[in-house]
């Protein structure tokens, strides 16, 4: 009986890999081990979750340019003025827009968003959405979720066996999921966007 060399049928079968294809190894560095990490997890869920309607999102970029803004200590007003005069000097900081809005790079999307149910959460139609897949949603977080198909952002509300999805405006009804019924949420929303019109 002969030893060694190749077998037919032999090593790992492709539908043992979690990401439903081919895989290669590759050497990362340690210090960005985390967000490769977190990164092949939402990558993994997507494959896993037939369910879930496809992707049509924005992915934050891996590897973004340093966008320092100046950032002023001074205060503005948005009533009557209690302020000093714009002539006092302020102390100049910066701010760095990706660590600001964007803290997990790897695990955050944006999104679209097309409607008014959120007005009240400060959330007006075409605003953008950044959400953070890697978050754990917890009862009164704003999330994406998957809904009959369809992708939307709602207030996340869970006591006991209650579970719902919140509009922030009068004109939209709650969803409740009753007992056995899937709720696919798709991450936490961390920052919003809006443009003047």
């Amino acid at each position: 009986m002969t030893k060694g060399g190749k077998r037919p049928n032999s090593g790992p079968k492709r539908s043992m890999s979690p990401f439903g294809e081919k895989t290669s190894v590759i050497r990362v560095p340690t210090s960005i081990k985390a967000d490769v990490l977190v990164y092949l997890d939402a990558f993994k869920k997507d494959r896993a979750d037939q369910k879930l309607p496809p992707l049509a999102v924005l992915k934050a970029a891996p590897n973004p340019a340093l966008l320092p803004r100046p950032l002023y200590s001074g205060k503005v007003s948005a009533g009557q003025s209690r302020f000093p005069s714009p002539a006092q000097d302020y102390e100049q900081e910066f701010l760095d827009l990706n660590k600001e809005y964007s803290p997990n790079i790897a695990s955050t999307y944006y999104f679209n968003v097309k409607g008014n149910s959120m007005e009240g959460a400060f959330i007006p139609d075409g605003a953008r959405v950044a959400v953070d897949t890697s978050v754990k949603p917890k009862s009164s977080n704003i999330v994406v979720a998957a809904v009959d198909g369809e992708w939307m952002v709602k207030r996340f509300y869970k006591r006991g066996n209650v579970v719902k999805l919140l509009s922030e405006h009068p004109d939209h009804a709650p969803i409740e999921f009753s007992e056995g019924q899937e709720l696919m949420i798709f991450g936490v929303v961390t920052g919003v966007f809006t443009h003047p019109k």
